[in-house]
């Protein structure tokens, strides 16, 4: 049921259609390189790219799996969310790996 947080009421179906629309929201992907190995980077993807100059940390999340890839037309080396690698490296969609083999492209 569509639901008013402001008033802590539910909405009306004409409510709830009032002024939807869909919109595009800015979203980029960033490259954070690793100190200890500038030729791999860690890859993070956010909807709010004006708040990148002041990151002090990139966080991970030890519950998910991530990968690490080569880009053998960039040379380099990335590591991101295994569910990310299809979106960034479409390449990759359909392609099946055992649990704990690095996929490189």
């Amino acid at each position: 049921m569509p639901f008013s947080i402001a008033c802590h009421t539910p909405l009306s179906n004409f409510e709830a259609g009032l002024n939807y629309k869909n919109v595009k929201d800015p979203a980029i992907v960033v490259s954070f390189p690793l100190l200890s190995d500038p030729d791999t980077s860690f890859l993070a993807w956010t909807t709010t790219p004006w708040t990148l100059p002041s990151n002090l940390a990139l966080c991970v999340n030890p519950e998910l799996e991530y990968v690490k890839v080569r880009d053998l037309q960039r040379g380099e080396n990335f590591i991101l969310l295994r569910e990310g690698l299809p979106e960034v490296f479409p390449i990759m969609k359909g392609k099946k790996w055992k649990k704990g083999e690095s996929p490189y492209h």
